[in-house]
């Protein structure tokens, strides 16, 4: 494993990719370099936990035999806003990372009240009507950064209705943190997947949601925000 690697987990920010594959080929870079591997001997393929389908669904390392990596798995995610992308790391569990831009949340639909009835549950409705309206945009987005990424963490996606999910607004930490309290139908305890923000550039928001049956260190996960040429080097 990378002696240089700090934090449970890390997040690379890049410029997004012309395509899907620079981005997957960015994000094979950022697996080599915490495994401490050479980049070729490490690729990104796909594994669909529904259908079975290797052309979609979440993204799995892959090292080639005899790499030397002794590390245990390395679990990862990636998301595009704009044109940024963000890849998540960790051998703690399944994880999931989300990046969005505020004002495009804001604009989701043609009434961002539309959007709202069907991202959001009667409590956090509640709690959204209740913030300064100078802070609303922001509270929304990573409230909503948050359950895309608890569910890219599971590999449910949206086959989950968002509204199953209750997440509380962003804490007063910085980055700000959201908290899940409560998911309806959920096969773990709620308090298994946690969540972090963190910052991934001017105008937009991100989260990170790790998984892990194994319990987390007090205040853990922490997050590491690493750029893109940090593993280039």
């Amino acid at each position: 494993m990378n002696p240089e690697r700090a934090g449970d987990v890390v997040v690379v920010l890049a410029p997004r990719g012309p395509t899907d594959a620079d981005d997957r080929l960015l994000l094979a870079t950022a697996a080599a370099w915490v495994l401490g591997v050479a980049p070729p001997s490490v690729r990104i393929e796909r594994s669909c936990p529904h259908c079975g389908g290797t052309d979609h669904g979440r993204p799995l390392v892959a090292v080639s035999p005899g790499a030397g990596s002794g590390a245990g798995p390395l679990h990862v995610s990636l998301s595009r806003a704009g044109r940024s992308a963000a890849f998540a790391l960790t051998f703690l569990g399944p994880v999931g990372i989300d990046v969005e831009s505020v004002a495009a949340v804001s604009r989701a639909g043609v009434d961002p009240a539309l959007f709202d009835a069907v991202a959001f549950g009667p409590a956090e409705l509640a709690a959204l009507s209740a913030v300064p309206s100078s802070d609303a945009a922001d509270a929304r987005a990573r409230m909503w950064t948050a359950k895309e990424a608890a569910l890219k963490c599971t590999g449910d996606g949206l086959r989950v209705d968002p509204r199953d999910l209750t997440v509380g607004l962003p804490g007063r930490e910085d980055p700000p943190d959201v908290v899940l309290t409560a998911w309806r139908g959920a096969g773990f305890p709620v308090e298994a997947l946690r969540l972090r923000g963190f910052e991934p550039g001017a105008g937009l928001v991100g989260t990170v949601a790790v998984l892990s049956e194994d319990g987390f260190a007090a205040g853990g996960p922490t997050v590491s925000v690493v750029p893109a040429a940090a593993i280039r080097r």
